[in-house]
């Protein structure tokens, strides 16, 4: 590895003779923020580098005078230990009147061609590192306002690392932090063609800092799984994660989840009917029946627009649409089959007011003088981070959970969802990953400035709504430091196809032995999928699921269809109906009878490779091809075992080569069928 002797950035990585990176720069940059909220973006290259051996392996770079600020000083040591590099920076003499906010410390650079993995929303494999900059979704360094839209980390990004592909090879770019501090884990345009990583990791104001992690770059022969495997490696050895394979009972039947909405008109938005096929509550039940008998499964119905104040309204939700006995009256109906009864919530902000009903919080906010325990900008903005404004769902605040109000309100509403009618409640629906949104606000009980201590404030908030049997969720997977805490949530893979990739299943490679989410409510899909043209890609997504190891979902229309995902609208074609619901009857029975591998399993990287057709699917930029047949691979608890899975989502039988150390074995599936093959056999 080689560092400019002028700036210390860094400009080389060769490994094996195959260079890994382009030379960045500039070493790295900081955010300080003065009294005002301004921010003052801080280059390494405005600072005189002294950079000298001070061990073994090690360097130590000494950054000073810089002209703006000449006593601030930034120290990044550099060791060599195994075979990873490990950086660990120090920020000394932050002036006064400034604010240390963030640090950007190491800033690999990448050449043009290459995939990068992404671990926002469970995992995305991107081919076209330029593609988001077309979007909304463009990086920009994460602030205020910020959380949903980028990387942010624990929260959207649920893993702390990123990792790169280029010819056979990997390179793995990690922040080894078991405080899980707040941080942007990022991927940026850097000049006309290259790609710079960034761990953007905030600071909390520290003075002077000094991190007590390591960030870390390590390469070698492989692909995405390979980097899991060394974030699983570092999870498992050096953080607090679940006891393995202690699912509840509901996600050990492997339910079916069917999600549909009590009223409204399958958005977020709009007018609020009750709906009658779902209103009053047991007016679902001949459905939930209907759908357990044809795909052989237990029943997880889940909400939408259930909240007796008003849809997407938080904090508040209790009691619900129609009154408790009313609900009440379906949950006992569904529990007596054996089925299980789920609600969405909208999580930890604010509602002033509706902008779907005539609900107001206004007077009692202003009353109690609520704006001041609220989440506010730099400059003391307010605002909210999501479904907020005019077109959107509501207009309201975010709710600072540092201050004891909003943390005691929250967990009294969560109180308020009785375990013996309600099995399962995504309260955290839209804190993303169970995030809590950046707060700059000076009058409050934290710092200034974003840090650690909003995972640990959230961490404490979500303690306090365990332990009642209630199993609780968010939108998407529960980020690292929350797993406990939240054991069941809404995966969000659909969110994947606006990023200029794939959807893959870095979380579950990650993760899956402690702890196990459910498909999602696709929302979104429709803006991404040509549906019409291409109309087998539900198929697809229900054998990318269970490949992952996920539990299945469904999407209900008005009269009870199955849809394409959430927001879908009503009047678009339906998928077809039978081959669906046959592919979940397979599914879900080959899951429970193989729940060693797809519950409490470990996912491997496969030792062997898979030929066989392939599919287009034409999404709104372009059209990717799929291969007709999916595969994962498990070891199951007792290590002694594994096998690989492969699934057929094509209506006709499809034949695969399997090939692996010079050998090949053909393997025939049947249509909307999966089969599980033990290594021991599968290449004899």
């Amino acid at each position: 590895m080689t560092f400019s002797g002028t700036n210390g950035a860094l400009l080389s990585w060769q490994q094996d003779g195959c260079e890994l990176l382009a030379p960045s720069p500039v070493p790295f940059t900081l955010g300080l923020r003065d009294s005002a909220g301004n921010l003052r973006i801080v280059s390494g290259n405005e600072f005189q580098a002294r950079i000298r051996t001070c061990g073994e392996q090690q360097l130590c770079m000494d950054f000073r005078c810089c002209a703006d600020f000449p006593d601030l000083r930034v120290v990044i040591r550099v060791r060599a230990e195994r075979n990873f590099f490990c950086f660990r920076p120090e920020v000394e003499n932050v002036p006064d009147g400034w604010l240390l906010e963030w640090i950007d410390p190491v800033q690999p650079v990448l050449p043009p061609s290459g995939k990068l993995f992404w671990p926002r929303t469970e995992g995305i494999l991107i081919d076209d590192l330029r593609f988001r900059e077309k979007t909304h979704n463009k990086y920009r360094i994460l602030g205020f306002l910020d959380g949903p839209e980028g990387g942010y980390y624990p929260g959207v990004c649920q893993m702390q690392f990123l990792a790169w592909m280029r010819e056979g090879r990997f390179l793995y770019f990690g922040a080894h932090d078991a405080k899980h501090g707040t941080k942007a884990v990022e991927f940026a345009p850097e000049g006309d063609r290259n790609t710079r990583l960034s761990l953007q990791t905030f600071c909390g104001a520290a003075s002077p800092y000094r991190s007590d992690f390591d960030y870390v770059l390590t390469a070698g022969p492989g692909d995405w799984m390979d980097a899991c495997a060394i974030y699983r490696d570092w999870a498992e050895t050096h953080t607090e994660l679940p006891p393995r394979g202690q699912f509840s009972a509901l996600v050990r039947e492997s339910p079916l989840v069917v999600i549909y909405p009590v009223r409204g008109t399958g958005i977020d938005t709009g007018p609020m009917p009750p709906l009658k096929n779902y209103f009053p509550y047991s007016a679902a039940m001949p459905l939930m029946r209907e759908y357990a008998d044809k795909t052989g499964s237990r029943i997880m119905a889940l909400l939408m627009h259930w909240e007796g104040t008003a849809p997407w309204a938080p904090p508040y939700v209790w009691p619900p649409f129609g009154g408790e006995d009313c609900l009440r009256e379906y949950a006992d109906r569904l529990h007596a089959e054996g089925h299980f009864l789920g609600v969405y919530c909208s999580g930890t902000a604010w509602t002033q007011k509706s902008c779907l009903t005539d609900y107001s919080m206004e007077d009692f906010c202003r009353k109690n003088h609520l704006e001041e325990v609220m989440i506010r900008g730099p400059r003391g903005e307010i605002d909210a981070v999501i479904c907020n404004g005019e077109d959107s769902q509501r207009l309201g605040y975010d709710l600072c959970l540092a201050e004891s109000w909003p943390a005691d309100t929250v967990c009294a509403e969560v109180a308020k969802l009785d375990p013996r009618i309600i099995d399962y409640a995504q309260f955290f629906d839209q804190n993303l990953g169970g995030a809590f949104h950046p707060c700059y606000a000076r009058g409050h009980s934290h710092p200034p400035v974003p840090g650690p201590w909003q995972t640990e404030v959230m961490q404490s908030v979500l303690k306090r709504c365990s332990g009642s049997g209630l199993l609780l969720g968010s939108e998407a997977a529960a980020a690292h430091p929350y797993l406990k805490y939240l054991p069941l949530n809404d995966l969000r893979a659909s969110f994947a196809w606006n990023m200029g990739g794939v959807p893959v299943p870095g979380y579950e490679f990650v993760f899956h032995q402690y702890i196990c989410n459910f498909m999602g409510n696709q929302c979104g899909i429709s803006y991404h999928l040509d549906c019409d043209a291409s109309p087998d890609n539900l198929l697809y997504r229900i054998a990318y699921a269970f490949a992952a190891g996920d539990l299945l979902s469904v999407v209900l229309e008005e009269n009870g269809l199955i849809h394409w995902g959430w927001v879908a609208p009503w009047n678009m074609k339906k998928p077809e109906q039978k081959p669906v619901l046959s592919l979940i009857r397979k599914l879900n029975d080959f899951r429970r009878r193989h729940s060693d591998f797809l519950l409490y399993g470990k996912m491997l990287k496969p030792p062997f490779s898979v030929s066989c057709k392939k599919f287009p699917m034409k999404i709104y930029y372009g059209e990717r091809d799929f291969d007709a047949v999916l595969h994962s691979c498990w070891e199951a608890p007792d290590g002694r075992r594994s096998a690989a899975v492969f699934v057929n989502w094509q209506q006709e039988p499809q034949t695969i080569m399997v090939s692996a150390d010079g050998k090949e074995t053909e393997i025939t599936l049947e249509p909307l069928s999966a089969r599980l093959c033990d290594f021991s056999r599968l290449m004899d």
